[in-house]
């Protein structure tokens, strides 16, 4: 079969399911706890080979083959923005800006109740605002990603295995001038099932949890493995460093 029936173990971005014409391609863990793609009606394959077409995966060459003409070094300028940020804030400033253009903006933001990072549509700038801050899990691409179309102008945020992807996915689709795909330095992700065993832990010491940060500024920018996690009950955050060794427990700033 010309599809991605054979392909396992990729990055999990799930450009391969929004590109097939016949919606037979769905996203879910596999056995080590990543996301992967899977025919879900082999019999309505009509073997046109999109979904291997846009898989990065499947390619060994990058999509841009232009060299960067220049680089530059920039933060936000506010600093509620570089705060909250894991980093400098750039990609928060530059969706505000694209969505004043009339961009809508597809980033990541985590859903707590589910313990799961995972692509969103934003139209505004408060909806955007649940992307600020990184995550350093695997995120569910899917949900994010149906909501592109041909006709809108989008920035898409998102690690540089999926923005490939997506860039396939737009140049064969031709409406590449209506997007901006903005990706980042990664280093790689941990299993979904490691994150929730982690979250599993944490919930049975401290009860339901309603916030999770990841590199938090509570104590500075140098701290940059600190991890917040407040649990919903008890008023009290666990501040989590180098992701091995529990040192305090203090008020939470906003409680």
């Amino acid at each position: 079969m010309n599809n991605i029936s054979h392909i396992h173990s990729c990055y999990g971005c799930a450009v391969c399911a929004i590109a097939c014409p016949k919606k037979i391609i769905d996203v879910r863990l596999n056995s080590n706890g990543f996301y992967e793609p899977y025919i879900t009606d082999g019999a309505k394959c009509v073997n046109c080979g999109l979904c291997l077409e846009v898989c990065s995966y499947n390619h060994s060459e990058i999509a841009l083959n232009e060299l960067p003409k220049v680089s530059y070094g920039a933060w936000s300028k506010e600093k509620s923005v570089r705060h909250i940020c894991a980093s400098g804030g750039v990609g928060f400033e530059i969706g505000r800006y694209l969505i004043g253009k009339g961009y809508k903006a597809i980033g990541v933001k985590y859903d707590v109740k589910r313990a799961k990072a995972e692509h969103y549509v934003a139209s505004s700038v408060d909806e955007f605002i649940l992307s600020m801050g990184s995550k350093y899990i695997q995120s569910y691409t899917l949900s994010g990603f149906k909501g592109i179309n041909r006709k809108d102008k989008f920035l898409v945020s998102g690690t540089p295995c999926q923005i490939d992807s997506l860039r396939r996915y737009i140049n064969k689709m031709k409406c590449s001038e209506n997007f901006v795909l903005l990706d980042f330095f990664c280093h790689g992700v941990p299993s979904k099932f490691v994150w929730d065993k982690y979250i599993k832990e944490q919930q049975d010491k401290l009860g339901n949890i309603d916030f999770v940060s990841w590199r938090n500024k509570q104590n500075g920018w140098h701290d940059s493995w600190a991890m917040t996690i407040s649990p919903s009950d008890s008023g009290k955050v666990v501040d989590w460093y180098d992701s091995y060794n529990l040192l305090t427990k203090v008020s939470h700033p906003n409680k």
